[in-house]
Order: C-alpha cells, then structure tokens, then sequence
C-alpha cells in the first residue's frame, strides 16, 4: 500500500525484556482501577500474584512448599491478559502524540511503522516514538532489550541503509535489509525468500535428527515416524504459509524432497519406490494439495471475518461472503476445517 502511494515505510522492532518479570503489582492495580474494572476482579488479581507456592514431587516423595517471589507467574494463560492490560496504555501514549504513527504487537513484540515520502521525516518520527516508549517504559518498571530492537525500511533506496535511530540510552539501531519477526523472516522487498529458505535449512536439520532417531537399536513403527514427521516437520514447513505459498516451483521442489526422503525413512522403503503410494499408504498429501488446502481454509477463515478486521479492511473489495454465495460456494462453517488445522488434528 505504502508503495502504490509512492511512500517509504520504515518499521521499528522492539521487544519487552523478560515481560513477565517486569510487571507491578500496585502499578497493575491502578491501571486495573482506571479501568473501572470490578473491585472483585482487582481482589482475585492480588490474591493471584501474591502468597504463591511450589511443591516439588519427585519418585513419589514431595518436598515441603516453598514461596517463590515473581511477578506473573508464565504457567498461567491469565497471564497473558495480565501483561497486555499492564501495557495497553503504551500505545495510546505514543499515538496521542504521534498521529501518523501505526502499531502492532503481539506480547511483548512491539512494532512501530511509519509511512511517509521523506525518508529522514519517517526516521525522525520513529526515534520520536522510541523515546516516548523507553519514557513510558522506565516509569511503569518495564525494561526493553536492546539487543533485539532492529530497524528496516521496505525500501530499495540506498538511503535507507544509512540510517540510524538513536534510544535515549545512546543505544544506535541501524538499519537492516532483512529482520525476524513473530518467528517470520522479513526483508526489505518482502518476497519472503529468506524466510523460505531458513524454513527449508530447520527443516532440513531436525529432518537429520529425525533419521538419527530412526536409525537407533530400537526402530520406531510407521505409526510413531508418522507422528514424529507431523509433530516436528510440518509445523515447521508449514510455519505461516498462508504470507508466501504461490505455487513457487523452486520452493515445491525443495520442500517435496524432503518430504519424500522422509516417507522413504519412514516406511524403509527404496528410493525408486512410487512416492504416490507411499503418500497413501502413510496417509500424508503431497506438499502442493496441503500447502494449498492451508491457503483455502485461510481463506474461508477471512470470509467469516468481521469487516472491521484489520485484516478483511486489507482485503480486495471483491473478497466478500456476497461473492463467495454468487459462486454457489458453501459457507457452512462446520464443514471446513479452522484456517490452521489440519485433518490429522481434528477429532
């Protein structure tokens, strides 16, 4: 978008240190309070965050409970809500004073981005945001780590590569032609071909793993291999395909032999044997039909969508349940599968 209107957008990445351990309890209850959330609610929170305990429980013995002192506890999905509610007022903060500044994040990821035609504008306006974020930061106790903040302008001007953003600690992040963000490999022409191909070199590894495995005294039954495939390889192949499949034939043929080299590990089969009855045999699709049926059901996933999505406001006005009907297309959504599942995860 930022380019079809003749506009650089430069992004700031940064991420909340140990976010768990950075969280207030009488900071937490202000903001609870400001909320106007119920004084129940605020009493269960304390009694949540204070006074907790562990028990050690080993070969049938167990040791006498022992106070811990933390924050937010990270074995609780309470504790999610907790951090983001701890942090909310952040974002407001920075947009108050900054109107043309956008954000996004996702727990303790933090992503600040600007769109704008004058480069150094955009950089300026960043650093401007930074500060009033490490501001907010050392006063709400809330630390940020340095050493993942980074910098990238989707811009192929070389410009871009010269800038600089300076944090009120005198930290200097410099620009970056490609960053990793939410375990997504991003560079600055966004064709996502170096995410594509660390996905390829993990999988390629933990594939060798895998073999390592197999190969030991005691093998493991096509059952087992299958699952260990599924748990350990496909989540990483299969890992946010939904930005990036096009029916790339490069990527296909890269990502199929390895497939194909782990159907042959896991039935001991020879390598001239058919991959098509391999395939049915193990009851595994070929990478194509699954990487496609993935961008399907991403798709019906948008449909049902509510139009003030940020997602369904980025999509083509064209793209609507209204059209999906005239094709006579069923939307029936309990005949599809969630966007991210799979038919061997679904009972």
């Amino acid at each position: 978008m930022a380019k079809s209107r003749e506009n650089t957008l430069i992004c700031l990445l940064l991420d909340v240190k140990e976010a768990f351990d950075h969280v207030a309890l009488k900071q937490l209850v202000k903001i609870l309070i400001k909320l106007k959330i119920s004084i129940n609610i605020i009493n269960w929170v304390k009694c949540f965050l204070q006074n907790r305990v562990i028990d050690l429980a080993f070969d049938g013995e167990s040791q006498k409970p022992k106070e811990i002192i933390t924050e937010i506890s990270q074995d609780s999905s309470i504790s999610l809500i907790l951090f983001l509610i701890y942090i909310r007022y952040l974002f407001s903060k920075i947009h108050a004073k900054i109107k043309n500044l956008q954000s996004l994040s996702y727990i303790d990821d933090v992503a600040l981005y600007v769109k704008e035609k004058n480069i150094d504008k955009n950089v300026k306006t960043l650093e401007n945001a930074a500060k009033i974020a490490f501001t907010w930061a050392k006063k709400n106790a809330v630390q940020f780590d340095d050493s993942k903040s980074e910098l990238i302008h989707f811009e192929s001007h070389k410009m871009t590569l010269n800038q600089i953003i300076i944090l009120l600690n005198n930290m200097i992040i410099k620009s970056k032609t490609c960053v990793q963000w939410l375990e997504v490999w991003l560079n600055w022409k966004l064709n996502f071909k170096v995410h594509v191909q660390t996905k390829i070199a993990t999988v390629t590894r933990t594939l060798h793993s895998l073999f390592r495995l197999m190969n030991s005294e005691w093998e493991l039954n096509v059952k087992s291999g299958k699952q260990l495939y599924l748990t350990c390889i496909t989540s990483i192949s299969d890992y946010d395909v939904e930005i990036w499949w096009n029916n790339q034939k490069s990527y296909l043929v890269k990502f199929r032999k390895l497939q194909n080299a782990a159907l042959r590990k896991v039935l001991n089969a020879f390598r001239t044997s058919l991959i098509d009855a391999m395939q049915i045999q193990v009851e595994i699709s070929s990478m194509k039909i699954r990487l496609d049926q993935k961008c399907k059901n991403y798709a019906i996933w948008i449909v049902e969508l509510s139009k003030k999505h940020s997602i369904r406001k980025r999509t083509s006005i064209t793209y609507s349940s209204q059209y999906f009907i005239e094709l006579n297309l069923d939307l029936n959504a309990s005949k599809y599968l969630n966007w991210n599942e799979t038919k061997t995860n679904v009972s």
